[in-house]
């Protein structure tokens, strides 16, 4: 079954070029259809097709995103540990320690999903893909390499 293509998220990017785009095509035709009846035309030219938007690439969408929720536990893990150092050297009780802990590990975990830190984590999960790629490779050499040498 063929589909036409998705509308674009709404408030997003490309939501709101669309609008932008729409709103100066009705903008320019209602200046043309004014300036038609100033010079007294009386029939108004067909007003012309919306430009088509080419949706960009997202890349947030892209890679593994199992890949990109381990990336974000591990900076969880890593705030959550920060917080933990905090409260350790504030003295804080076992209590207020844990609530520190629950604190940052959540808080940074929420800021892993703002724009600027998600291409953060994409660009550290694109990484970690490359460092998995290149420890399969050593370790398939490895065992290669193992199974050669006389026991």
């Amino acid at each position: 079954m063929a589909e036409g293509p998705r509308p674009a998220a709404f408030a997003s990017d490309d939501w709101m070029l669309e609008r932008q785009l729409r709103a100066e095509l009705e903008a320019e035709a209602w200046r043309r259809l004014r300036a038609e009846l100033a010079a007294g035309s009386p029939a108004p030219a067909a007003p012309a097709a919306p430009a088509e938007v080419k949706p960009r690439f997202d890349f947030h969408a892209a890679g593994s995103a199992v890949l990109k929720a381990v990336i974000r536990f591990w900076l969880a893990a890593a705030g959550s540990y920060l917080a933990w150092l905090c409260a350790v050297d504030a003295r804080l009780g076992e209590f207020e320690t844990w609530l520190a802990l629950a604190a940052g590990f959540v808080g940074t975990l929420s800021l892993s999903l703002l724009p600027g830190a998600r291409g953060f984590v994409l660009m550290l999960a694109e990484g970690l893909r490359w460092v998995i790629v290149g420890a399969a490779l050593v370790g398939v050499a490895w065992l290669l390499l193992q199974s050669q040498s006389p026991t």
